[in-house]
């Protein structure tokens, strides 16, 4: 990256609006105020200019703000010119600044890229602002904006200053003789290990569920004709998405709709009945509705309690099992089912999730068994590319953390548990500037950020 280009590109969304920002950055930015002013800028003013291009004519009515450098987003000179909305206008005004010389259109997340480069923010806080322009639920960017006020680097922090304090103690025992340490001691370094240890493990836990929230989760429901997947679509959503008919085969395309599932954002997809048929359209429903399968982080498979699972049944459990898809078997209308074969079956199947989604009954626990579910099935190749690294390394804490065995005998290992714990901590707090993750992170961003 050459940091000495003046970057520059529209700030808000493209289309028409009220106004749009454009934001331009770089040492020599004040040049393109050149263009439409004849005084200096003052910084942090609001200042009333009219655009002009070379010939002289005025393009459009302008708001113009200067941050000077460090006080700016990206640490540099910085200049945000407010036009009205039109796709044209800004188009325009652009075009005219990129005729400067030294000025080209800043790619994704560059403007981010800079204050990082220039240590107005961290990584974790770069995914931060990424998650919460992102956020498809209220819960998520209360999440991403937690994470962008530094909480986490203030919780790291204490549990940093927590084992520095625990370990200058077990270093200080350790040049003692056994008969000269007192139990108390030891007592006080095992408090303040399981303190450290418990607060790791929640942190652990945070992040972990903010991964979900910043994601948007893909759930496919499958299974034969009238097993009740429509009317599940349509429960879980809280919308009349599906049709429902006693007739089989009513659902022939892919139906979707995104909601919201404790905080998570999640796309939903309502499947064609698999059955054996000779109708084309059928046919192709069914195709369609084993690949979506394949590409789901969860599948919702259900089953109706009063024809049991058939052979038909197993065999697109197994091609999916053979796919490593995460399966969730949902037995549906267990009100038709005698208290006592609902025992039984309960007692066989204790993986199986139990509803009548005609009744509402055990839709609840459904709904917390698709969390635990997604929890498993996220995979590492999610965009939170710094997250994930923390994560790693906030388990590799806990995990050398949780060997620690306090007593007399074990003061070295103590010292060296407590060594390789702060470590990782500190890892995390050094925040790495790897090139192999910059890219990313920053390529997640929109252009203009």
């Amino acid at each position: 990256m050459n940091c000495e280009d003046i970057i520059v590109n529209l700030a808000t969304p493209m289309g028409t609006g009220a106004i749009s920002v454009i934001r331009c950055s770089g040492e020599n930015v004040l040049e393109i105020s050149k263009i439409f002013l004849d005084k200096k800028l003052e910084p942090r003013y609001a200042h009333y200019a009219k655009f002009k291009n070379k010939n002289n004519v005025v393009i459009d009515d302008v708001v113009v703000i200067f941050y000077e450098g460090p006080r700016s987003y990206t640490g540099e000179n910085m200049i945000e010119i407010m036009c009205h909305g039109g796709p044209v206008i800004y188009q325009l005004l652009i075009k005219e600044i990129l005729k400067m010389d030294g000025c080209r259109l800043a790619k994704a997340g560059e403007f981010s890229e800079r204050a990082f480069l220039n240590n107005k923010m961290s990584l974790f806080e770069a995914e931060a602002t990424c998650a919460l322009i992102n956020a498809k639920t209220e819960e998520a960017a209360l999440a991403a904006r937690e994470s962008l006020s530094g909480k986490l680097s203030q919780d790291l922090l204490i549990i940093d200053n927590a084992l520095l304090k625990t370990r200058i103690q077990v270093e200080a025992l350790l040049d003692f003789s056994e008969e000269d340490i007192e139990t108390d001691g030891l007592l006080t370094i095992e408090k303040h290990i399981n303190d450290c240890k418990k607060k790791i493990h929640i942190l652990v836990e945070r992040l972990e569920k903010n991964r979900l929230l910043f994601e948007t989760s893909k759930i496919a429901i499958i299974g034969k004709p009238n097993s009740g997947k429509s009317s599940l679509i349509n429960l879980l959503t809280n919308d009349a998405v599906s049709i429902v008919n006693k007739a089989a085969g009513t659902t022939r395309d892919i139906v979707t709709k995104m909601f919201n599932l404790g905080g998570m954002p999640i796309t939903i997809f309502d499947t064609a009945g698999i059955r054996e048929t000779s109708d084309l359209i059928e046919k192709e429903g069914k195709e369609k509705a084993l690949e979506i399968a394949t590409r789901a982080h969860v599948v919702l498979y259900l089953y109706d309690v009063s024809l049991g699972i058939n052979k038909d049944d197993l065999e697109i459990l197994n091609f999916l099992k053979e796919k490593n898809i995460c399966i969730l078997i949902v037995a549906n209308k267990i009100d038709l089912a005698t208290n006592v074969e609902l025992k039984k079956l309960k007692e066989q199947n204790k993986e199986e999730c139990f509803v009548s989604i005609k009744n509402d009954i055990g839709v609840g626990d459904l709904k917390n068994k698709i969390i635990q579910s997604l929890n498993f099935s996220i995979n590492n190749s999610s965009p939170g590319v710094i997250q994930i690294q923390h994560i790693s390394l906030l388990k590799n804490a806990y995990d050398e953390i949780s060997k620690i065995k306090v007593g007399l005998a074990e003061l070295e290992i103590i010292a060296e548990k407590l060594k390789s714990t702060q470590e990782n901590i500190a890892n995390i707090l050094n925040n790495n500037d790897d090139d192999r993750v910059l890219s990313g992170i920053f390529s997640n961003f929109c252009i203009g950020k």
